[in-house]
């Protein structure tokens, strides 16, 4: 599994871009970023950062489903 799917998969796991970037040894910013990434390739937002929790939007949940 590539290395942003890993980053996406555990904010989704955690709900939080913070706690996940703690659990991956990695900065919150750079953790972001590569999920900017990610998101940018596939042409789609994969979370709604507006809400604490953050959530997934459609297209992250069919990430998601896909990585499982």
């Amino acid at each position: 599994m590539p290395e942003e799917m890993d980053y996406v998969y555990e904010v989704y796991r955690e709900k939080s871009f913070l706690t996940a970037a703690k659990k991956l040894f990695v900065t919150q910013p750079a953790l972001s970023s590569a999920i900017k990434k990610a998101e940018e390739k596939i042409g789609a937002v994969l979370f709604d950062r507006s809400t604490v929790p953050v959530q997934l939007t459609d297209a992250g949940k069919v990430y998601i489903q896909a990585i499982e």
